[in-house]
C-alpha cells in the first residue's frame, strides 16, 4: 500500500543530509548552513536554541554514534581529513584525548 514508518523515514531523510555534510563540504548549501550556524575546523556548530529544529534534528542525528557507526571514510587525499579533530580510534578524538597538547 505504500505505507512508510514516518520515524524511519524521517531518520534516513536526515541521514542523507548528514552524509551530504560529509561530501560537499564545498557546495553552496553547505557555505550557508556554515554562515548561519557556525564552523569549527570544517565542521558545522549545532547553533543551540537559535536555530532552526530541522538544523538540530540534522546535528543531532550526525552527532550520534547510529550514524558515525555505520558511516566510514577513507583519507584519500586528505582534503576533507581534520587530525586534530577527527575521531580515529577508541570514539575519542585526539584533540579530546590529548587536551594539555
Amino acid at each position: 500500500m505504500g505505507v512508510r514508518s514516518i520515524r524511519e523515514f524521517n531518520i534516513a531523510l536526515l541521514g542523507k543530509w548528514c552524509w551530504q555534510m560529509l561530501d560537499e563540504n564545498e557546495s553552496l548549501w553547505f557555505r550557508v548552513l556554515s554562515a548561519r550556524y557556525g564552523e569549527d575546523g570544517g565542521r558545522l556548530l549545532g547553533g543551540g536554541r537559535g536555530s532552526s529544529l530541522w538544523w538540530r534534528d540534522v546535528h543531532e542525528l550526525c552527532s550520534q554514534e547510529w550514524f558515525s557507526d555505520h558511516v566510514r571514510r577513507s583519507v584519500g587525499k586528505g582534503n576533507h581529513t581534520l587530525f586534530w579533530t577527527d575521531v580515529w580510534l577508541g570514539g575519542v578524538s585526539l584533540r579530546v584525548r590529548f587536551s594539555r597538547l
